[in-house]
């Protein structure tokens, strides 16, 4: 009876760490995709641009061409929006927008946990909301803050967190158009 009930602690044991381990598994693999899905979404506003499309926006929906489309990314939110720019004021994009299409949510509670841009002298600095804006027709990358303000250089960092804080993946976006995942 002693046997039984050591075999069967074992076999509890072994249990819970291999369960642990797939919560653990499952968790970095929809951080993994919550990146990839972040990074195609950029892409496809990239192209937006490129391909200068009609959206429809405002209520009830009208089909306008934009000048500019772009995501809001907000720090501490499983979600990010794509929007049109209609109204540039002096060929700067003010993120004066309307939302195209419902918010995009990242993968099982994935979410932002913090996003930094690089200033002139190189310093890492964080920042609660960015908008990465792509004008139309050659798709020129700006990224700017909630006012729409240009000021934060060339690079931005977004850092994603699963739910957790087990894990974290970072997505690199340069004005160049490079998008990285670390």
């Amino acid at each position: 009876m002693v046997e039984v009930v050591v075999m069967l602690s074992i076999i509890t044991i072994i249990s819970a760490m291999v369960l642990f381990s797939f919560v653990g598994l499952s968790e970095g693999g929809a951080l993994n995709r919550s990146a990839r899905e972040l990074a195609l979404a950029l892409r496809k506003t990239q192209d937006m641009a490129l391909v200068v499309n009609q959206v429809e926006v405002g209520i009830p929906p009208v089909s306008q061409i934009p000048p500019a489309v772009g995501i809001k990314l907000s720090r501490g939110t499983s979600d990010y929006k794509i929007f049109a720019d209609l109204n540039p004021r002096d060929n700067k994009y003010t993120s004066a927008n309307e939302d195209i299409g419902a918010p995009q949510a990242l993968e099982r509670n994935t979410r932002i946990n913090a996003i930094y841009y690089y200033d002139a002298f190189g310093s890492r600095l964080p920042i609660a909301t960015a908008h990465i804006i792509f004008a139309a027709p050659e798709a020129a990358m700006s990224i700017t803050d909630e006012n729409g303000n240009p000021e934060l250089g060339e690079k931005l960092e977004i850092e994603l967190i699963t739910p957790t804080g087990g894990a974290t993946k970072t997505i690199m976006v340069r004005t160049n158009g490079q998008i990285n995942i670390k």
